[in-house]
């Protein structure tokens, strides 16, 4: 299954939820890409928020680490916390997992496929 394309992107953790999309481009077990979303933090407000990625497609597991970030526009200061992002691959237009960043903080993300991307 190859990963390549663009996807929605939701994830849901304790403080919040974010919303937005990825464009992920996978060359053999490689994979990178951008998660561009707004998160959502009750009782805060949200930001907007860019995160490069990268990882591996090992069997039918993803491993995506975040490597670093751009605020895009947030009311408040923001400092980030990168996450690492586990799914299991069973659907090739769906990837459900779970993620946790330096903070121990942990959610659940669901990527769904827009379209696939031509290499």
């Amino acid at each position: 299954m190859n990963l390549t394309g663009e996807w929605q992107f939701f994830e849901q953790f304790d403080a919040g939820f974010d919303m937005g999309y990825a464009v992920l481009m996978q060359v053999g077990e490689k994979i990178s890409g951008t998660l561009v979303y707004r998160e959502y933090i009750y009782d805060e407000g949200s930001f907007l928020i860019s995160i490069d990625v990268e990882g591996d497609v090992i069997e039918d597991r993803l491993m995506l680490r975040g490597k670093s970030y751009a605020v895009i526009d947030a009311p408040f200061p923001v400092e980030y916390c990168l996450d690492d992002r586990i799914a299991e691959l069973s659907d090739p237009d769906k990837i459900e997992g779970h993620s946790v960043d330096d903070q121990n903080l942990e959610g659940r993300f669901l990527l769904r496929r827009m379209s696939v991307l031509l290499s």
